[in-house]
């Protein structure tokens, strides 16, 4: 078999284990935002636009997505009336990642000269867990990363063209740019990158740009394939895309400069501390590039610099090797250094930027080939040891992947001390994949019977069918104040201190999940409801039955801190100061960042005239929790009064 067969009978094989995994693969919490968007989109497009519903997003901003695959599966689920609305989905996702790597391989080839190369790029690819683990679910990130390597390599073609780049080339790249385009308005960047290529292509070449102002004909021809890619690269890409449509010139603009400065702060876990997603510190993605990356590709992607520095140094002269070894370089670097330097608002580790993945294993399958041929120039013999030590680094992730599906995408490579040190430490299950078995094993106990299902995701899917089972949300430290039966929670946005000490765990587990020996997901059996009930009669200020509820589920519980807080806010209510300091101190002690003890002293010192204590006490929230929002009216109020105060001085 020679090398071209080689690739693409590695393609193949991994077309049938997609095609094997999608119907196991797990639904993540972005698919049902998504999703249900895609559908207004769809029904935007029939109603001749008379239903605006996807125009009208304040919460969710999802009108700036183009997300043209969500779309798409939604237009074929409501033709052809498909059941399994997600199965569709997954076959879609795995699709569009055979793209990629399909995309990658050529790439690779086309810089390697080597099928070989193009081979390993795309065996690293799929054996990154990071990428590859987004295969199914995510139809933004890994559309976006297909899109963005064909634009790639379709630049690198035009690239390679000039002075008279075909026109089959040039629709091409137009239509690469418009997909692309079509997910994210990122995408606009490719028509930078071939800006910004063709310059360096003339400064290298100048013979080139003198023959183009010498020849009139190729003059006025080279604008015209410029503007075709322009026209189709954009317009082309808005067509699936309501919002954009609205105003052509303006709209599609604007969604990228809100994607560049995206408003809404998630959590994250970074670095064993609960950050705000706009607060995070300028080194977050490179460091996650750094502990979830595998070693074969970090390794590589060295091996690659060093060549490509020692190379240039020797040589002093740029070659078209090294115009497009540094194009695709470029490509994976200056992304990374343009969101740190505006400050974007980047969260869930590296799934913004994995798109940036496929050009760094292209680069490092080139730094292990080179390394390779080097040593083999010197001495013959050492190459075999050599390519063990690679061979080893490159399957370093298969037995993660294969013990770990459909979580296989939350891996730590041994830079970060594997997955067992980053548990607690960084995000771990941010898309909830780990609720699938605990759901699944759940609608096996629960038979015919009626039970009330809480979750701290939105993975009401799982009970489609299930008539018997309902689903309510509810967030993981409040549980206490929801209606439900069985709780399914993921451990996820739990505080970290928690988690460190063994406080997290709710009272009635009947199962912990386990992913790599720590826990990620829990399924509760509720005893009693004295906590739900006892909250609620709280709520409607019968304070003895509130109170003699919730003592009696803090002792089923007792590491429940909501519970403490509603039992303090009870006995403040009822001018029981001592019994109100007495549940703040016990719940500090399980838990000394949780906001709404620092919020519940805050309100009374206010209520007792202390307004400079109080503010105290706010300013010691805020720097626990800067965004903590049920605080910002108090917050308020306490500045009016101690500036009403001063000026009465």
């Amino acid at each position: 078999m020679n090398g071209k067969n080689g690739f693409y009978a590695t393609l193949l094989t991994v077309a049938v284990i997609l095609a094997f995994l999608a119907p196991r693969a797990a639904v993540n919490v972005d698919e049902q935002l998504h999703y249900p968007h895609a559908k207004k989109v769809v029904n935007w497009y029939f109603t001749a636009g008379r239903d605006t519903s996807c125009l009208h997003t304040p919460e969710t901003n999802l009108k700036y997505y183009g997300q043209s695959v969500d779309n798409l599966t939604a237009l074929v689920n409501r033709i052809f009336k498909v059941e399994d609305e997600f199965l569709v989905r997954h076959y879609t996702g795995a699709l569009f990642f055979l793209l990629l790597l399909y995309f990658t391989g050529l790439m690779s080839r086309r810089l390697s000269g080597s099928w070989l190369a193009a081979t390993l790029s795309v065996i690293a690819l799929v054996l990154m867990p990071r990428l590859s683990g987004h295969a199914f679910g995510n139809l933004k990130d890994i559309p976006f990363a297909a899109g963005y390597m064909a634009g790639l390599l379709m630049i690198g073609r035009f690239l390679k063209e000039l002075p008279r780049p075909r026109w089959q080339t040039t629709i091409l790249l137009g239509l690469a740019v418009a997909f692309t385009v079509s997910v994210r308005a990122g995408g606009l960047i490719l028509f930078a990158y071939l800006g910004f290529s063709m310059i360096i292509f003339f400064i290298i070449y100048p013979a080139r740009l003198n023959q183009i102002l010498s020849d009139k004909p190729l003059l006025a021809s080279l604008p015209g394939r410029g503007f075709a890619v322009v026209t189709i690269g954009y317009f082309a890409g808005l067509l699936f895309w309501p919002y954009a449509l609205q105003n052509v010139f303006v709209n599609p603009l604007e969604s990228l400069r809100v994607m560049e400065h995206y408003k809404i702060g998630i959590r994250q876990l970074f670095e064993g501390e609960l950050i705000w997603s706009n607060m995070l510190p300028w080194y977050y993605l490179p460091k996650w590039l750094m502990i979830s990356t595998p070693l074969f590709v970090l390794t590589g992607f060295f091996l690659f610099l060093v060549f490509f520095i020692s190379e240039m140094i020797r040589e002093k002269t740029l070659s078209t090797r090294f115009l497009f070894e540094g194009f695709v370089l470029f490509s994976c670097i200056f992304p990374v250094f343009y969101v740190t330097v505006i400050g974007s608002n980047l969260y869930s580790g590296i799934r913004q930027m994995l798109f940036i993945l496929p050009p760094m294993a292209i680069l490092a399958t080139l730094g292990v080939y080179k390394t390779i041929h080097k040593i083999a120039s010197i001495k013959k013999m050492a190459v075999y040891p050599l390519s063990l030590l690679f061979i080893f680094l490159l399957s370093l992730p298969v037995y993660h992947q294969v013990t770990t599906f459909p979580v296989d995408y939350v891996y730590f490579n041994a830079l970060a001390g594997g997955n067992k040190k980053a548990w607690s430490n960084y995000e771990y299950d941010y898309y909830f994949h780990g609720l699938k078995e605990p759901a699944e094993y759940l609608i096996g106990i629960a038979g015919d019977r009626n039970v009330t299902v809480a979750m701290n995701s939105n993975l009401s899917n799982y009970f489609d069918g299930h008539d018997n089972i309902t689903f309510q949300y509810t967030r993981y430290m409040e549980r206490s104040s929801a209606d439900w039966d069985y709780g399914l929670f993921g451990v996820n946005y739990i505080h970290p201190y928690l988690l460190k000490n063994d406080l997290w765990q709710p009272a009635g587990i009947m199962r912990t999940f386990y992913h790599r020996g720590n826990p990620l997901a829990v399924l509760v059996r509720r005893q009693d409801k004295s906590d739900y009930i006892g909250i609620s009669e709280l709520n409607k200020l019968n304070l003895l039955s509130a109170t003699t509820l919730l003592e009696r589920a803090l002792k089923n519980d007792p590491n429940n801190v909501w519970l403490h807080a509603n039992l303090a806010k009870a006995r403040l209510t009822a001018g029981d100061i001592d019994g109100f300091e007495h549940y703040v101190r016990k719940g500090k002690e399980i838990h000394p960042f949780y906001e709404p003890f620092f919020l519940l002293e805050a309100g009374r010192l206010f209520d007792e005239g202390k307004y400079s204590k109080s503010h105290e006490k706010l300013i010691e929230l805020f720097r626990i929790n800067p965004a903590y929002q049920p605080a910002e009216k108090l917050y308020l109020e306490v500045k009016e009064k101690i500036e009403r105060t001063r000026d009465t001085f």
